[in-house]
Parts: C-alpha cells; structure tokens; sequence
C-alpha cells in the first residue's frame, strides 16, 4: 500500500548527483538532502562543490564530493565506483552534468561538436550504464537524466545543444526497455528557461527576456525548486510505473 504522507521521505537512500555544483544540481542535491538522502555529487569545481556540501550538511546525512573529468570515459567509471563505495550503494541516479553552446550552426566548429557531445551526450550514456551495472546488482535503482525542452524545438542557435538533449531524450527510452526487467526505471526531466549562469546572457538582456516571456504561457521563467520538485518525485515511489519518459517543465512552452 502506497504511504502518501512519506512520499518525498528519502531517509537512507542512497544519490549520486553528477553537475552537482551547477544551479540545477545543487538545487537537487539540497532537496534530496532536505528529504533525508546521503548524497554524493560529482563535478570539477571544489570550492563550488564544498557551499553545496555545506547547505547539505546542515540536514545531518552523508554528503560528499568526487571530482569528475566528464571528457574521459575512465574517470567517469571511477566517479561512479567511487561515489558507490562511498554510499554503499546507488539507488538514484541524477545525471545533470552538461553545457550549451550558443551559435549559428553555420558557425559551429567540429570541435564545438564534439566538445559538447561527449559531455552532453556521451557521458551521460556511461554515466547511466556504469551506475545501472550497480543498480542490476542491486535488483533495482532510479536513472533520471537532463534533457531539454531544446531537445524538442527548434531553437535558432542552439543546433548541437538541441542534438545533444534530443539524444538524450531517445537514450532514456532505450535504456527503459533495456533495463526494466532489473528494476531500474529511467526517465527524464526536460526543463524550459531557468535562470542559470547558462542562461544568464538570454535573460539577462531586457528585448531578449521579453521574447521568451512571450512565448512562455504562464509568463515567467521557471525556478530550480520547481525542476528539483520534479526531480524528486520521479525517485519517489509515487512514479514506480513510470518509465521511458521525458517530463517537460516549462510553464507551457510546448503547448504554444
């Protein structure tokens, strides 16, 4: 029987948040924390990760950081074994890691592509496989990548980002089929514009924040609880028949 009361209570649980020193991550490491989670977070900036940390602690749990360099495939197996050890095991993934590159695609590079694919795309697919190598183990676990609601428009100047996240979102399926009969559900959440350091220069700037408002049903710009919020019920028992999905969060974006 469902206990709709405890729904978000993540006591014990065991989270490995990789870009966890990013607006996005941070924000769902301090929720997992809040509901009583240990949690590791993964990243390349120490000072960054220790003020996550330091708003984790004050919740009591197991908090950590792992160094990542997301480019080279061994040190993302070592993140994910290390951050395991550390935990004891790995019940939710929350793979966040990633980053945009603003431009024309006729002015896009080959090494702007493959830049962005290896850390958009390509690591979070040896994120997901190494940490459901432990969830397998373990006869069950939750997988929830990073798309976009890029991944499904056509956004000018946004054309190996989109690519990225559109893969992103295909991925997801395919590691559901694959991996359900071990317990691990893999979803996605896809958010819409979030004020960021990656979004800084779009909301930033006055005629270009009110284009995207316009666009934007609801009016506004999301806010990182509410991606977080998202986040945390995917790994809730709430969406234990939930998977294969990528879960859009922008206040309605889509719909226009």
């Amino acid at each position: 029987m469902m206990d709709y009361r405890n729904m978000f209570d993540f006591t014990g649980k065991k989270i490995l948040v990789t870009g966890g020193t990013g607006t996005l991550g941070s924000e769902f490491a301090s929720a997992f924390a809040s509901c009583g989670a240990d949690v590791v977070i993964s990243g390349r900036d120490r000072k960054k990760a220790d003020e996550v940390l330091k708003k984790c602690r004050i919740y009591g749990g197991k908090f950590d950081f792992v160094s990542c360099d997301l480019s080279d495939i061994r040190s993302v197996r070592e993140m994910v074994a290390r951050a395991r050890d550390i935990l004891g095991r790995i019940g939710v993934l929350c793979s966040h890691a990633g980053y945009s590159i603003r431009r024309p695609a006729l002015e896009c590079t080959e090494d702007d592509w493959d830049s962005l694919i290896s850390i958009d795309l390509k690591a979070p697919f040896f994120v997901a496989c190494e940490a459901a190598k432990i969830m397998k183990e373990q006869n069950g676990g939750r997988i929830i990548n990073t798309a976009s609601v890029s991944s499904a428009r056509g956004h000018r100047n946004l054309s190996i980002y989109a690519s990225a996240k559109g893969g992103i979102s295909q991925m997801t399926k395919v590691m559901a089929n694959e991996w359900a009969p071990y317990g691990i559900t893999v979803n996605a959440v896809a958010p819409g514009y979030v004020p960021s350091d990656q979004t800084a220069d779009l909301i930033g700037d006055g005629s270009k924040r009110d284009e995207l408002l316009s666009k934007i049903p609801m009016g506004r710009f999301g806010k990182p609880e509410e991606i977080a919020s998202t986040v945390l019920f995917l790994a809730s028992p709430g969406a234990s028949y939930i998977t294969g999905q990528t879960i859009y969060i922008e206040g309605g974006r889509m719909i226009d």
